[in-house]
């Protein structure tokens, strides 16, 4: 004999499971405000999908698995790669406009955190605008506005602008990963300490050391790269940048937006904008995304795109620290206790009940009966509505209707 041991670190319970039901619903209904259509890919992929395509998540970081036949799949470790995929597939030359928005798991290896995480996101493949920039970054700022955040920010980063400047280094694979790593981390000595190893002549040293600084008010951030901006592609950018700020005044959500033009986004395949969303007193992204428009040329197509993220249960976490759900309750709408005389009568205003929408449960012990905001008794040739402290007597399912509609009015 031996007893089954498993990895129950993921399990949700009845609450959980109805906080996260509620910020999906307010996720979901946003999405559609802005013409996004579902979409759901496959939660088994082919793992040669993603080892073939540079700056997505490492091969260690991979749940892999072998199916009957010996190929080797993985447990969908990233959702934007696989949509991009299907659409490349249909088009290869041009593809209309494509809203989508997605409700999936992805699971990745991790030693702190749950393998099995929720994301919930859009990507939106169509023209390569500022225009349409600014509208996903509004789409992120509504959505977490309907979830009841107040104090929050959308760092903005420009992954053009600053690969432009790693380029003019000269570095090897390793030292851009490691200066890039401090970067983000506005590690300013060890950022003097690795050029001065790697012997960056001293006025690009100086101009690298500044990027970390180069974070905060939107416009006077643009102001101060502005000055470093070493070749007409990272003026380009910064022009950009200042019409991204002030679409974004038209969907009057500047306030929320800052610049950091250190910001670095651990997926690689992003090409330009690329942002991530805090909210207050919360020490990780809560969203993250951007403009990734070369992803699906190694996919042999073109095809202009961009999108963000939510990790759903963290910000499931994030929400419950603010104290942004409502009263989550495990009782029923209605319990209807009946006696066995009566079961068919009782049935019957059980299934009108819930075409009505209400939560109904048909007890024929009075012991075994669960919470519940009214109950109803089927009994001694009466029939009664209890609720709100109050019993009231009725004749047919119309005076029952009427009853309940003037309990949500008291209510």
């Amino acid at each position: 004999m031996y007893q089954d041991i498993f990895d129950n670190t993921n399990d949700t319970s009845v609450v959980d499971f109805s906080k996260k039901s509620y910020l999906l619903k307010k996720i979901k209904k946003r999405f559609l405000t802005y013409g996004y259509r579902q979409i759901q890919t496959s939660t088994l992929e082919q793992y040669d999908l993603y080892q073939s395509i540079t700056g997505t998540v490492h091969p260690d970081n991979m749940i892999k698995v072998i199916d009957s036949s010996g190929k080797i799949l993985v447990l969908r470790p990233d959702v934007t790669i696989p949509i991009t995929r299907m659409f490349a597939a249909i088009n290869k030359q041009q593809l209309p406009v494509q809203q989508l928005f997605y409700i999936s798991e992805v699971f990745r290896h991790a030693s702190q955190e749950n393998s099995e995480q929720t994301q919930a996101g859009i990507e939106n493949f169509g023209p390569s605008t500022v225009e349409q920039d600014a509208e996903v970054i509004a789409l992120a700022i509504h959505t977490l506005h309907d979830l009841g955040f107040d104090s929050f920010k959308l760092e903005i980063g420009q992954a053009s602008f600053f690969r432009e400047l790693l380029e003019l280094l000269n570095l090897s694979d390793n030292a851009r990963v490691k200066l890039q790593s401090l970067i983000q981390a506005k590690n300013v000595s060890e950022i003097k300490r690795l050029l001065e190893q790697l012997r960056i002549q001293d006025d690009l040293s100086i101009l690298i050391q500044q990027v970390p600084f180069l974070y905060g008010d939107f416009l006077g951030v643009i102001h101060s790269a502005s000055k470093l901006a070493l070749n007409k592609q990272m003026k380009n950018k910064l022009a950009e940048l200042k019409r991204l700020y002030e679409v974004l005044q038209m969907y009057e959500v500047e306030n929320y937006v800052s610049l950091d033009l250190g910001l670095i986004n651990h997926m690689n395949y992003y090409s330009d904008i690329i942002f991530q969303g805090f909210v207050e007193n919360v020490g990780k992204p809560v969203l993250m995304g951007g403009r990734y428009d070369q992803l699906a040329e190694q996919l042999n197509a073109s095809l202009p795109a961009i999108g963000f993220a939510i990790d759903v249960d963290f910000l499931v976490d994030a929400m419950d620290q603010h104290a942004l759900f409502p009263n989550v309750t495990n009782k029923m709408d209605i319990v209807l206790l009946t006696e066995q005389a009566r079961l068919q009568e009782a049935i019957q205003s059980a299934t009108m009940l819930r075409s009505q929408g209400y939560q109904v449960n048909v007890r024929t012990d009075e012991s075994t009966i669960p919470a519940s905001t009214s109950l109803i008794r089927y009994e001694n040739k009466q029939q009664t509505l209890e609720c709100l402290n109050h019993t009231h007597s009725f004749s047919d399912q119309n005076e029952l209707m009427r009853l309940l509609r003037q309990q949500k009015e008291d209510e």
